[in-house]
């Protein structure tokens, strides 16, 4: 377990590079994460590049994790009806850590127990290579305890900009609202959005 985290946080460079790296196009980097397939809650396939025209923030979770992820649930969930009420026009995404066992059916009985509507929160997932590459994209870490379940892993949302690049990245946290919707607020306006 110790030897596992310890290579886990070794990886966590690559993060800080993502992160140093955040203004730049997603496309910049050899593995474009825009052009990674996933599929939604209502069983479509879509990438990330799917998304323009109005900012998105990702998260990534895995249904089974009793830590970190109802958190992360609920704070979106907060964060929906906060972009609703102020006409911020913003997605969210939340894509599994998980995909062996968060198939496109799990996602989207997550995504009914949060009243997610595909059209301003997906719920995602795909193949287990799709995901594992998208999450290399990003940094994303994730480690499998015993019980096989990844509850111990990165959480950050990811900002995309209308052209979906990512433009910020944010600490996951229960009151990070204001500071989402002030970052997708600025690049909605700052690349011709509006509300």
């Amino acid at each position: 377990m110790i030897a596992t985290l310890r290579s886990a946080l070794g990886r966590m460079p690559a993060l800080v590079l993502v992160l140093a790296c955040a203004g730049l196009p997603l496309g910049a980097r050899a593995d474009d994460p825009r052009a990674i397939p996933l599929v939604d809650q209502t069983g479509a396939t879509f990438r990330l590049s799917d998304l323009g025209g109005r900012p998105a923030l990702v998260t990534f979770v895995a249904t089974r994790c009793s830590d970190a992820c109802p958190l992360a649930n609920a704070a979106f969930a907060r964060l929906r009806a906060r972009l609703d009420r102020d006409r911020v026009p913003a997605r969210l995404v939340t894509i599994t850590l998980d995909p062996a066992y968060d198939t496109p059916f799990v996602m989207s009985q997550a995504a009914r127990d949060f009243h997610a509507d595909a059209r301003g929160w997906i719920f995602a997932s795909g193949s287990p290579a799709n995901v594992s590459r998208l999450m290399r994209s990003l940094g994303v870490v994730a480690v499998k305890g015993r019980s096989g379940v990844p509850d111990q892993h990165s959480s950050f949302v990811y900002v995309l900009d209308r052209r979906t690049r990512l433009s910020r990245t944010l600490l996951l946290s229960t009151d990070m609202a204001e500071d989402a919707e002030r970052a997708v607020a600025e690049r909605s306006v700052a690349r011709g959005g509006g509300r």
